[in-house]
């Protein structure tokens, strides 16, 4: 990231949209993701809108209705799906990332992803603790440079 914040006129909104179904690592998720808008973005808490939903399917649906409704800067996209025993954790990992960039391209709305596809639980935390390997970090870094070079173009 570079030095200087961003510094966005105070117009500027970007959605956070999480699933809730790892409350605990979703949370650590959203705090970590607004922080590093605030600081990278020059944003307030007033230009950071949370939605919550129940689990990673719905985040299409919804980063869908936000980006038709209200034209957001960015978006990014939170969650946890963590493996099981059967494939359904590939399909619908799969679904999500692919409609989210189609959105994304329809909107022409940068939407990211800090949605965790992991093993087990101690994944999900290691990659929700503020470290290295955070994710919703990664994803809020991402948006501000995507938004950095989108004004450069």
């Amino acid at each position: 990231m570079k030095d200087k914040a961003l510094n966005l006129d105070s117009n500027v909104v970007i959605y956070i949209i999480s699933s809730t179904f790892y409350k605990d690592i979703s949370e650590r998720q959203i705090k970590s993701s607004s922080d590093i808008l605030k600081k990278e973005l020059g944003i307030s808490d007033k230009q950071i809108i949370v939605i919550r939903t129940f689990g990673s399917l719905e985040l299409p649906y919804l980063v869908n209705k936000v980006c038709s409704k209200n034209s957001p800067d960015g978006i990014i996209a939170l969650g946890c799906i963590i493996e099981g025993e059967t494939n359904h954790y590939e399909v619908i990992s799969k679904s999500i990332f692919n409609n989210l960039v189609q959105v994304s391209v329809k909107f022409d709305i940068p939407v990211v992803s800090g949605i965790l596809t992991v093993k087990n639980k101690d994944q999900a935390i290691d990659r929700s603790s503020g470290g290295l390997k955070d994710r919703a970090i990664e994803a809020a870094e991402s948006l501000v440079d995507l938004l950095r070079t989108a004004r450069e173009i």
